[in-house]
């Protein structure tokens, strides 16, 4: 039964593995794409789990099905983690009386018994990873990283639970696809009322040879090794607990997400996705490693901005965005400021000095009598998407002048007086150029360039992560204002909206706008924040980059973010402790409900800029109960704890100055914020009537479905030019048949161009269409038939791989039934919900696919209709960029 590269073993009796026991009511997953990923620290790659529960590997995938139909996990099954942060992924899926638990995590690929176990077809970087070194001796080391090379075993195991009183069938099935080619392993028990079964499927990263050899290996024991390895990694560094499960579990989530990014210490922004060292997250991302206490993977990041100083003395990774060089700077500085490494500091100081002459040369290249004199030059920059390089773009200029501030400090520091005036008289004169520029701007805010033109991004990096203006500047507060309120029509779902190219929110870089907020003491607002923040997470808490609010769809599948995670983190942390120049500042914006009685926040061993400090925080019913070990390697000058005066302490502290605050508005907290998400989403949470789950049961007999006649509303060739354009290379459908078709049990005619002049799909109108094709805005389609349910194949759409839709539903296209009695029902087309992008992964959620090529895929989509006569179909564009795509109709009599 064993296959290379895949390896299940069945065991019927006591469970090998077991998985923690989820809720009948799954938790909230914001995402309908919503991503994980199973991996290692340090490790090149990682297997991410896609949308729809299926495992990515090197050069494949694997898919799994359970049930009596074989139904395939899907986007309907919610990814949770193991004690809610661990990278073991739970899945659980229900068919009849039987449960089914998937558990998903990753491990160095154990030496076997034969020594020499080949990589199989192996491509890209698992190529020349295949040689397994790890043991029992060294298998810690092997979680630490890649010890004898980059492969390692994803393992899967699934358990099947009667939870009925009768006998019962269960089955199961895992599908491989690699290198084209297709292996299937399947088990089926017939289980008792109570009883339980298991398997195992053992599934290297990059194929092997020999793998049967995996099957000696016990479940059980390299869990427990998984478990015990990421437990005493978070063990040895900071501890941060707060009276609310998901923050907490969130928060150690971001550690593991961070570390199984980095690539051998070299901080990358995703897994599979913005897979490269990028200075501006990766700033933060050192930062949240270096309060995290985990000092070894802090200390192995830092190197890589050392090595990213161009010969001008400019820091960089991605061609001229200036930013990078003023964000290396205050990674240098923040790096020393908590560890408090003078010797560290007074060698990179150089460095430092050289990119500071960088951008003296850079911000003098405009003449004196220019709009930008002192400013930094126009360049590209992506966050503010201005790309044409002809903008001078406003973060850029405010890093840089950060940067100098930084170095000055380090200077000063490091007792160059001379130098650090020198320093200080250039960051003078900086800042009197910024100024100048935005005094020619006309706006009482900064704008995301000198032109104003862009969206918002760097320019909202003003109060954090170190303050280069007071906190009462009247153009923050203004910005603050405008992002709130303004920007294109203010915060949604409690988040900044970016404004490129398509609407979205942008949980990460709408934290720039919270910390602001924290600086400048308002905790209500931060805290509100910080839950809307934490709601756009994944039921397992990975984090989005920017997000398409009225489908909740993360753009480019980019989740896990590892920027969105840091953000989370660091947002977490400077609410409860938060370094401001020479003073400590502490429970600045917690909810109150946090100090409430009974409730503890807990800090250990957390560092700081002035050393390591505990606080432990208790509610009783008199007020608050303090424990408090100051930082010792450097005290700060002033130490300010916030409470509300509802909560005064109970317990005298030595050198710390209580403030009061005001009471919250708003008993804030989880439940709170998903409340007020599920009253003001709309359709985003609101189920299209009336769908019918597929694939259907059992398949419609050849005498109940009749096949609607679209030969006369047809209009394209799907074989030669699907969407009008000629010769579009490989953006066909090539492969699909034509002909009479089950497909997900339903039969479909689809029609043969051959046979039709021509003509196969109908394609509805775009405006990004050719100029020379006028599709139809819609059509429509005779029926004169009562029956069950309708259903549609194709689903899909071109030119608009993002459509946001329109109307209620944020719909790209709708059917519309006609009833012979005048009535009507509606059916929308809603982006990654019933209809999505012809050549992109299949997203939607709401549908079943039903034929896939290459890069080709349409959808099933059924619906259950009135016991009535239908007389037509009419489907309708919306007139959004889209152009939807309709292939074969079936009424199920």
């Amino acid at each position: 039964m064993s296959h290379r590269g895949l390896s299940i073993v069945l065991a019927v009796a006591a469970a090998l593995v077991s998985c923690a026991a989820r809720a009948v009511d799954e938790p909230l997953d914001y995402f309908t794409n919503s991503w994980n990923v199973i991996g290692l620290r340090d490790y090149q790659d990682g297997a991410r789990l896609t949308p729809d529960n299926r495992l990515l590997v090197a050069d494949g995938e694997v898919r799994f099905f359970y049930g009596g139909n074989l139904t395939p996990l899907s986007r309907k099954q919610v990814k949770t983690l193991l004690e809610g942060w661990l990278p073991v992924v739970l899945v659980t899926a229900a068919d009849g009386a039987i449960r089914y638990e998937f558990t998903f995590w990753a491990t160095p690929l154990p030496k076997l018994e034969e020594r020499q176990i080949g990589v199989r077809g192996a491509t890209s970087s698992a190529a020349g990873i295949g040689r397994a070194a790890v043991d029992d001796e060294n298998w810690r080391a092997a979680f630490d990283g890649p010890i004898g090379g980059e492969n390692f075993l994803c393992w899967v195991a699934v358990k099947a639970t009667n939870t009925g009183a009768e006998q019962a069938e269960a089955k199961i099935e895992a599908r491989q696809v690699r290198d084209q080619g297709q292996r299937l392993d399947e088990s089926a028990w017939s289980l008792g009322a109570g009883r339980s079964a298991e398997a195992v499927l053992r599934i290297p990263f990059a194929a092997l040879e020999n793998s049967h050899l995996l099957e000696s290996l016990d479940a059980k024991t390299w869990l427990e090794r998984t478990v015990e390895y990421w437990k005493g990694l978070m063990a040895g560094g900071a501890t941060i607990e707060v009276p609310c499960r998901k923050a907490t579990e969130a928060l150690r989530a971001a550690h593991v997400c961070q570390l199984i990014a980095a690539d051998h210490g070299e901080l990358h922004g995703g897994e599979g996705f913005y897979d490269e060292f990028y200075i501006r997250d990766g700033g933060y991302q050192i930062m949240e490693l270096e309060e995290a206490g985990l000092w070894d993977a802090a200390a192995r990041a830092i190197r890589f901005y050392r090595r990213a100083q161009r010969a001008d003395g400019r820091f960089e990774s991605q061609s001229n965005q200036y930013d990078a060089n003023g964000q290396a700077l205050w990674t240098l500085w923040q790096y020393y400021k908590i560890t408090g490494d003078r010797d560290w500091l007074a060698e990179v100081y150089p460095q430092m000095l050289a990119s500071v002459e960088w951008i003296k040369k850079a911000r003098r290249e405009a003449p004196a009598d220019s709009p930008f004199a002192g400013v930094l030059p126009a360049a590209p920059a992506d966050g503010e998407f201005l790309w044409d390089g002809k903008h001078h773009i406003v973060g850029y200029d405010l890093w840089n002048l950060r940067g100098v501030l930084c170095a000055a400090d380090a200077a000063a520091i490091l007792g160059k007086d001379d130098e650090s005036a020198a320093l200080r008289q250039e960051a003078d004169e900086y800042r009197a150029a910024i100024d100048a520029a935005w005094k020619r701007t006309g706006a009482a805010h900064f704008p995301p360039s000198w032109e104003k033109d862009g969206t918002h991004w760097g320019n909202t990096e003003t109060l954090w992560p170190t303050e280069i203006f007071p906190v009462d500047e009247p153009r923050v507060s203004a910005l603050i204002d405008h992002a709130r309120h303004v920007h294109g029509g203010g915060f949604v779902e409690g988040t900044i909206q970016w404004l490129g190219g398509s609407a979205a929110i942008h949980p990460y870089m709408s934290a720039y706008t919270t910390m602001a907020s924290l600086r400048r003491g308002e905790h209500e607002q931060v805290v509100e924040d910080f839950y809307w923040y934490l709601l756009h997470s994944s039921a397992a808490h990975a984090f989005p980059e920017g997000v398409f609010p009225k489908r909740r769809f993360a753009w480019s599948h980019t989740i896990p973010h590892v920027t969105g995670a840091s953000n989370y983190a660091l947002m977490l942390r400077h609410m409860l402790i938060d370094e401001r120049g020479d003073e400590l500042h502490l429970l600045s914006a917690v909810p109150d409900g946090w100090l409430a009685r009974g409730e503890e926040i807990r800090v250990e061993n957390a560092p700081t800029h002035f050393g390591p400090l505990s606080l432990v925080v208790r509610g009783t019913a008199e007020g608050v109960e303090i424990r408090y070990d100051p930082p010792a390697r450097q005290p700060p000058k002033r130490t300010v704890l916030y409470l509300p005066g509802s909560r005064p302490p109970v317990t005298k502290l030595e050198g710390v100055e209580i403030a009061a605050r005001s009471e919250q508005t708003v008993r804030w907290d989880f439940a709170t914020v998903v409340e007020r998400y599920k009253a003001e989403a709309g359709a985003a949470m609101k189920p299209i009537p009336d769908l019918v789950a597929l694939p259907a049961e059992g398949a419609i007999a050849a005498g109940n479905g009749r096949m609607l006649d679209l030969s006369a509303v047809a209009n394209t060739d799907p074989f030669t030019a699907p969407f009008g354009v000629p010769h579009p290379g490989k953006l066909l459908f090539t492969g699909m048949p034509v002909g009479e078709q089950t497909i997900g049990g339903v039969p479909f005619r689809i029609l043969d161009p051959a046979r039709n002049d021509g003509r196969a799909f109908v394609v509805l109108h775009s405006p990004r269409a050719p100029k020379d094709r006028t599709w139809p805005s819609e059509v429509e389609i005779p029926v004169g038939a009562s029956g069950k349910r309708l259903y549609f194949l194709g689903n899909i759409h071109g030119w608009g791989p993002a459509d946001e839709g329109t109307g209620e539903w944020g719909a790209v296209a709708e059917y519309v039934i006609h009833y012979a009695d005048g009535q009507t029902q509606t059916v929308p087309l809603v982006t990654g919900r019933t209809i999505d992008e012809w050549t992109a992964s299949p997203e939607a959620e709401e549908v079943f696919v039903g034929l896939q090529g290459d890069p080709w895929h349409l959808n099933v989509l059924g619906v259950a209709v009135r016991d009535a006569v239908i007389k037509s179909i009419t489907f309708r564009d919306l007139g959004t960029p889209a152009a939807p795509v309709l292939v074969a109709v079936t009424l199920e009599e």
